[in-house]
């Protein structure tokens, strides 16, 4: 979707999503990546989108071809928008039964997971758990953009340690780097460990061909601020609230996290 070193998939986020994004990458490549999941859903699948937000592209494909479509989402809207979930959950308590799925598809959530109180490990168990034998999970992240410390410093080895215990066909792709012709993308340059590190799209997509591992829990996680505060690094929570303190002074600060948890 780069013609005459314009990404037309930002235009195109920009009209599906009916809001203002980042730039490319991060606010661009989910389209065709999400695309190229349409093409892998069948007649007679049976989908789940995880964290669906108000973006109907999977349902509406489902819909379309005749597949069965279910999508879960913390909140009732996001952006101002109705979400397209079909349950109003949280992936840690997900409620569907074992082996129901033959697609499993999140698009930037995984990174937010932890801040929901779902680890991440928990959260692919819940995944792997109710898809089928050989059904297909797909998630695509940002990395050096937000969410867990995992995604935000590019741990890609950790990130495919997570997928080890449930498949042996994991694939790893990385969208919007290089970014060329396109300049690169950098969210936080006053951060050294990011310090020019661009950001990009990492798309995964793993097949469930082991047997589920046991001892999997959520016991130790925490959700809301806590979730955030303990899922991103120390250096990181002191350079943004250091940031925070300059834009808005320690008044507002203290306010905003005095406030009602507006994330779990």
């Amino acid at each position: 979707m780069l013609v005459r070193d314009e990404c037309l998939a930002y235009h195109k986020a920009r009209e599906v999503l009916k809001r203002d994004i980042s730039p490319p990458p991060a606010g661009a490549c989910m389209i065709p990546i999400v695309e190229n999941y349409c093409q892998l859903i069948k007649t007679g699948m049976e989908v789940l989108e995880i964290g669906s937000g108000s973006w109907d592209a999977v349902k509406c494909h489902c819909e379309r071809i005749g597949a069965s479509y279910e999508g879960i989402d913390a909140h009732t809207e996001y952006f101002s928008q109705k979400v397209v979930a079909t349950r109003i959950e949280n992936l840690a308590d997900l409620s569907f039964p074992d082996g129901k799925f033959d697609c499993v598809i999140g698009t930037q959530s995984m990174e937010h997971w932890p801040e929901f109180g779902c680890s991440l490990g928990w959260g692919l168990f819940q995944c792997f758990r109710v898809l089928k034998p050989f059904g297909r999970l797909m998630l695509n992240v940002p990395i050096h953009f937000h969410g867990a410390r995992t995604f935000l410093l590019g741990e890609i080895g950790e990130i495919q340690k997570l997928f080890k215990p449930f498949s042996k066909q994991i694939s790893f792709e990385n969208w919007g780097l290089p970014s060329d012709p396109l300049p690169p993308l950098f969210s936080h340059q006053e951060y050294l460990p990011l310090h020019n590190k661009p950001v990009f799209i990492l798309d995964i997509q793993a097949v469930k061909d082991r047997p589920m591992p046991q001892g999997y829990s959520n016991r130790w996680a925490f959700g809301g601020y806590l979730g955030i505060l303990m899922n991103y690094p120390l250096t990181y929570n002191f350079y943004r609230c250091q940031k925070k303190l300059r834009h808005e002074g320690l008044l507002s600060l203290i306010k905003r996290f005095l406030k009602p948890n507006p994330i779990g």
